[in-house]
């Protein structure tokens, strides 16, 4: 008998071994997944097929906001970005096929989005606002004119000038991401 119930436990235990190692092999991959779910976005379609190359000229700035890097910040970011993205290769915007037309409509730093009991303000908002044309150079002809697009942040007072220079790179960077999805990703 003891021979035989050696025999009995070896096969339950050989048998729990198989399903830990079968539950293991199932709820790993299955985590992985919907952890690295959230480092990929999907977006819902792309630019045209006959669309290969995007020119980005300099930003324009309307704005009146004074500071004299914002047009080229925006601009750098934007090559970066498409560069990044991949769906159209940044070329030269004299003969790209397509060409993205940005202007600086608004910048404004000084929004109060919430203020203490006290009645002090603790966070200000930093909205950038720009009207876009993506033209496309194939077949001459505006795709989208003059689409509003709207990069927003925000920063704490307390953290001064470089709490607002954060908050506009920020707002800049949101802007980039909506400008990528409207040229690439909304067909």
């Amino acid at each position: 008998m003891a021979g035989h119930s050696s025999t009995s436990c070896d096969r339950v235990h050989a048998g729990r071994v198989r399903l830990a190692w079968t539950l293991l092999a199932v709820v790993i991959p299955v985590l992985a997944a919907a952890t690295l779910a959230g480092c990929y976005s999907f977006r819902t379609g792309s630019a045209p097929a006959h669309l290969k190359t995007i020119g980005i000229p300099p930003a324009d700035d309307a704005s009146g906001f004074g500071r004299g890097t914002i047009r080229q910040d925006l601009t750098d970011l934007l090559t970066r970005r498409f560069r990044d993205d991949g769906s159209l290769r940044v070329s030269d915007p004299a003969t790209a096929d397509s060409r993205l037309e940005v202007t600086i409509t608004s910048i404004r730093t000084n929004e109060r989005l919430s203020v203490s009991n006290a009645s002090f303000e603790t966070v200000r908002g930093v909205t950038i606002e720009t009207k876009v044309t993506f033209y496309d150079n194939v077949k001459k002809r505006a795709i989208f004119k003059d689409r509003p697009s709207t990069g927003r942040s925000q920063y704490l007072v307390d953290q001064g000038p470089d709490g607002e220079t954060r908050a506009i790179r920020e707002a800049l960077s949101n802007l980039g991401d909506d400008l990528i999805n409207a040229t690439v990703a909304d067909w």
